[in-house]
Parts: C-alpha cells; sequence; structure tokens
C-alpha cells in the first residue's frame, strides 16, 4: 500500500520543522531567538493594519482581518518583558492555528526554518533573566550561526491562557467519571506526556478526578523509558504490563522525543504493543489525525475536546479489557 508507506516515512521518524523568529530585547539591539512549530502555522505576513479594542488585554494590539477571519494579534515582545509595540514595516506577524482557532503573533524577524530530531530539542532549564513566566517548552543550540546562539521554544497555549482565560482550557470535564476501582485497592496509573505545564496540570486534574494515579513527564523520550521500566517490572514480578501502567497519554509536539515516536515505539514493541495510547493535542486536524491512526493510535483528541477525555479513556480501556 503505497500511500500508507508514504505516511509512515513522515511519521513516527521523531522529526520537527521549525520556523525560527526574533524577538528584540528592551534596548531594541539585542535578538533572541524564538521558534514555533511549522504544524502551528498557517501563514506568515507583513504587519497588517489592525484594530485597537477598548478592554483588552495590555499585550492584545487588536484584532485584523484576513480573509473571512478575524484574528487577535498579540504582541510577544509585550508578554515576554522584551520589547514592546509594533513597526508596522519592520515586523510580521505568525498567523497559527491550534485549538481550533487562530492567532497573531508579532515577531520582529522572520529567519528560517530547521528541520531536526526533536532529540535536538533539549528541555527548558531555568530560563533567567527578562523571561519569568515558565513559558519555554525547550531549547535548541543553534548549529551554522554565531557561537551560544540559542533558540527557544514558546509555550504558545500559555500565551493564550494568560491573555483570554475564558478561551483556555477549562479544568471541568463531562460528569462521567470512570469508576473500576474497588475499595482498598490501589489505584490505576496513568502516563502522560505533555511538555507545556499549563496543558499538563489540566490533564492530570481531570485524569486524578477520574480515579487514576498519575505520572507527569515533559518529554516523550523519558516516558518511554518508564515503559522499559514497567516492562521488566512485569517480567519480574510475572504480571501483566497493565497491571502496572494502563494507558498513555502523550502530547504530539515535544522534545526529545514528539508522541508520534513514542506511540511507534509502544505499538512496535511486542511487549508493550498492547499498551492503550491516546494522543491529546491542539495538532489533531484531518492528516494528523490519519498518521496517528495508521501508527496505531487507540484514540485521539483535541484540547478543545478536553471535557471528554474521561469519556475516551473510558472506551479505550473498555475496548482493552475485551480485546483478544
Amino acid at each position: 500500500m503505497p500511500e500508507k508507506q508514504d505516511i509512515l516515512l513522515e511519521t513516527g521518524t521523531n522529526e520537527v520543522e521549525i520556523a525560527e523568529f526574533g524577538i528584540y530585547h528592551a534596548d531594541g539591539e539585542t535578538l533572541q531567538h524564538f521558534g514555533i512549530n511549522v504544524a502551528k502555522i498557517r501563514e506568515i505576513i507583513k504587519t497588517p493594519n489592525y484594530m485597537t479594542i477598548p478592554n483588552t488585554h495590555k499585550d492584545v494590539l487588536g484584532v485584523f482581518k484576513l480573509r473571512d477571519k478575524i484574528i487577535p494579534l498579540i504582541d510577544l515582545g509585550g508578554w515576554l518583558n522584551y520589547k514592546k509595540g509594533v513597526d508596522l514595516e519592520y515586523s510580521y506577524v505568525i498567523v497559527a492555528e491550534f485549538s481550533q482557532d487562530y492567532f497573531g503573533f508579532l515577531a520582529h524577524t522572520i529567519e528560517t526554518i530547521h528541520r531536526m530530531s526533536w532529540n535536538d530539542v533539549l528541555p527548558p532549564l531555568d530560563i533567567e533573566g527578562e523571561i519569568s513566566k515558565n513559558c519555554i517548552t525547550g531549547i535548541v543550540n543553534l548549529k551554522g550561526m554565531n557561537k551560544g546562539t540559542v533558540m527557544m521554544m514558546i509555550d504558545f497555549e500559555k500565551i493564550v491562557a494568560d491573555i483570554n482565560p475564558e478561551a483556555s482550557l477549562s479544568i471541568i470535564s463531562d460528569k462521567h467519571i470512570i469508576d473500576t476501582l474497588d475499595a482498598g485497592l490501589p489505584k490505576p496509573q496513568v502516563l502522560l506526556a505533555e511538555d507545556s505545564g499549563i496543558i499538563r496540570d489540566l490533564l492530570r486534574g481531570i485524569l486524578e478526578k477520574g480515579g487514576f494515579e498519575v505520572l507527569a513527564v515533559n518529554n516523550g523520550k523519558d516516558a518511554w523509558e518508564y515503559v522499559q521500566q514497567w516492562k521488566e517490572a512485569s517480567k519480574e514480578k510475572h504480571i501483566p504490563l497493565q497491571d502496572l501502567v494502563k494507558l498513555v497519554v502523550t502530547d504530539i509536539e515535544m522534545p526529545q522525543m514528539d508522541g508520534h515516536a513514542l506511540l511507534r515505539q509502544i505499538k512496535e514493541d511486542p511487549e508493550a504493543r498492547t499498551l492503550p495510547v491516546i494522543l491529546f493535542s491542539s495538532l489533531i486536524y484531518e492528516e494528523i489525525r490519519r498518521k496517528g491512526e495508521l501508527i496505531g493510535a487507540d484514540a485521539q483528541i483535541s484540547k478543545p475536546e478536553v471535557g471528554n477525555l474521561l469519556t475516551i479513556v473510558d472506551n479505550v480501556l473498555q475496548k482493552t479489557r475485551v480485546s483478544p
């Protein structure tokens, strides 16, 4: 099946394309390099004329029209405590789509696109200086450029959540709470892999309300290492792997190892392939959903559908129990 092979060549390879852009520090001269996953970008345009809106967040410059959509324009420099304001002649807008909505992010420069392995995206260390909002999900040492230049991956979901909490994800879930526990038994464990701190806390809260013990990590590599440890423990104790971990809930876009690569590792492992995996991401659109299905995702859910998470988890676990 050539079509399936073509898609699989692009999926689960742990590769990512990152668009590099620049934001000037408050001095207006020092340029800091940032990155965004190309999968989130719909287009990059010169900064358009925009209309200011009263009573909005200080870092929302206004709104602009792009074809049939009205899109908020967010000043990244202002939000990051870098250079504030806009120069229509010398700035750009990254039009991004995630969580089934569009957002415009003001960038001072557009640099290039890097194709790399998620292994090259390192988990963030403590960021000192002007960035104090815990909004960095990964760091890349840029090769072939100025020595010491680093590119920081921004948590764009956190920016939107901070600027407009009503538009961000809510921890309110549906009323269906999984009830599979017998009194006195330990809670079933879920492995959660998500690089965004705000989303990770959200999912942990929902799953814990559903009666699960949650082990959370911020990248696929750490998640895979835990799966390996549970495999060894299941052999030593002569018990099924799912007695130790019930399922995996993973983001797609993560440093070190992305969710598709993690899914592929699990489903191609003879001892771990029965472990259910749910993909949870703002990037679940038709092509991405198809790729996840081909690798073997047991379910896929987009971030706006978070209220259905426990129902989906319950459905996946019921299918697992009846599967041969």
